[in-house]
């Protein structure tokens, strides 16, 4: 029994420090998470020209009632899982950092690039769009001057999502998770830096002591106020099918989750019962959906209750087993006789790195590129399956490159696409000399405090990392933090 206590004090953390990066400042599973859904975009996004009764810039004449059953399924939890990830990157990010400077950078990762963006690949989609309609001969810089009324912008955007001028309604498109996302960040501002001080983590202190004693209760309990702001405002088309203000919820989640290891804990402990009742309520979804589109109905009383329901499950489940996998892989035991590992494998190293750097970039240009793609593809006389898988590769290869040659490799558009500017490349007698280091402290290992220190391969202009959790470079937050290439 002593023992016990003593190992369960032991591996409770402080408050407020339960899931806070080592030093290196690095979280290769959440880069991977933001990713893994923002790739899975593509195939969403996809999937729209082929859906029956999804509006979108381009569809295909034939349809197939299997793409709306996906579509269904995806939205309840792609875009609440990136809010999820984002109020971790908050808390990350808020954890050294004042409130000035979250808010330039803010500013700087989400505000800029939803700008430019709004300006230069927005209005392509929906002329695309107006181009099919017959009697439509409009030029393109009429249509852009009639989009980019600002007045009508500024009003509609706030209030609706959505704004109205000459006839022609206009949305954000994809562009919407940016500008909500700032707008989170900003007016949350103020309760994310109480529970990042004293009066906060007292509160956290007791919130995480119940939320491990009680995990099934405490996980059920966040689902209510998802499912009553859905139930009231209903499901929005243009923010992702889900209303704005619910979006929230996932946000804070994400926050507190990251703010103390018992609270993402019970996720995992609760993992299995939160995908039983995401399966459940997601049939019962798609049942449900079947016998309104039989009948003609519009979205009923309840639908947005049950629809929380389901997503929030979806999103208590993919968390669970995330971090399940992660506990499990970080707690597998060495081979005998082994010379400890970095901290970071180095290949996972390189490509969290990568895709944190590529993923914003990645999102504000996939949208465009679809559209354009598809513009051809759904002319081609060829099954639907056969146009799907076309536009998806086209889609991802087609947006990796123009990452690569016309994004990644330059400063302006970097800028303008929220990212960081390119870091400055060491001369090579400094690269060399570095390595040398590298090397000589592999076959020299230094000892610290009765802990071995190893490092992993060094890579010019990118960070490494120690066994004991030092840095030997500084690294950037994820793109959701302020720190970062974006939203955070």
């Amino acid at each position: 029994m002593a023992r016990h206590a003593r190992q369960s004090a032991s591996g409770r953390q402080a408050p407020g420090q339960g899931t806070t990066h080592p030093a290196t400042g690095r979280r290769a599973d959440l880069d991977f998470m933001r990713s893994f859904v923002v790739v899975g975009l593509v195939l969403f996004h996809s999937a729209m020209v082929f859906a029956p009764g999804a509006s979108w810039f381009v569809k295909n004449p034939q349809t197939s009632v299997g793409f709306a059953a996906f579509l269904l399924w995806g939205s309840l939890w792609g875009m609440p899982l990136l809010f999820a990830v984002s109020g971790m990157g908050a808390r990350y990010a808020l954890r050294n950092r004042p409130a000035g400077a979250f808010v330039r950078e803010r500013l700087a990762r989400l505000l800029v690039p939803f700008l430019t963006c709004l300006v230069l690949l927005v209005p392509p989609m929906f002329y695309a769009a107006r181009l099919v309609q017959p009697g439509f001969h409009e030029a393109y810089w009429r249509f852009w001057a009639d989009f980019m009324n600002v007045p009508t912008l500024a009003t509609g955007l706030l209030q609706h999502n959505s704004w109205t001028y000459a006839g022609n309604e206009f949305d954000p498109a994809h562009l919407w998770f940016l500008y909500v996302l700032l707008v989170f960040s900003l007016m949350l501002l103020p309760l994310l830096l109480f529970l990042r001080g004293p009066r906060g983590a007292h509160f956290l202190e007791l919130l995480a002591h119940f939320v491990e004693r009680r995990p099934l209760v405490a996980v059920a309990t966040a689902a209510l106020p998802v499912m009553v702001v859905e139930a009231v405002f209903g499901p929005d088309v243009n923010t992702g099918g889900w209303e704005r203000l619910t979006y929230v919820f996932p946000f804070l989640y994400g926050f507190l989750l990251a703010s103390d290891a018992r609270i993402a804990g019970a996720l995992q402990r609760t993992r299995w019962p939160a995908l039983t009742c995401a399966v459940t309520t997601s049939a019962a979804l798609l049942g449900w959906a079947g016998m309104l589109t039989a009948h003609g109905a519009g979205i009923p009383t309840g639908w947005g209750a049950l629809q929380g329901l389901a997503g929030w499950a979806w999103l208590a489940t993919i968390l669970g087993f995330a971090g399940s996998l992660t506990a499990r892989r970080k707690a597998a035991p060495a081979p005998a006789g082994s010379l400890p590992a970095p901290a970071v494998a180095p290949w996972r190293h390189r490509a969290a790195w990568y895709a944190n750097q590529a993923v914003l970039p990645f999102y504000l240009l996939h949208e465009p590129v679809i559209v354009a793609a598809a513009w051809f593809i759904t002319r081609w006389q060829a099954p639907i399956p056969v146009k799907y898988l076309a536009l998806v590769t086209v889609s991802l290869a087609t947006t990796l490159a123009l990452y690569e040659l016309l994004v990644r490799r330059f400063r302006v558009p970097r800028l303008l696409l929220g990212m960081k500017p390119p870091p400055l490349r060491a001369a090579p007698s400094t690269t060399l000399l570095r390595r040398w280091v590298v090397s000589r402290s592999r076959s020299h290992r230094v000892t610290t405090s009765g802990s071995w220190t190893t490092t992993s391969r060094f890579l010019p202009g990118r960070p490494f990392t120690t066994r004991s959790g030092s840095s030997a470079t500084a690294t950037s937050a994820n793109w959701f933090s302020p720190s970062a290439n974006v939203p955070r």
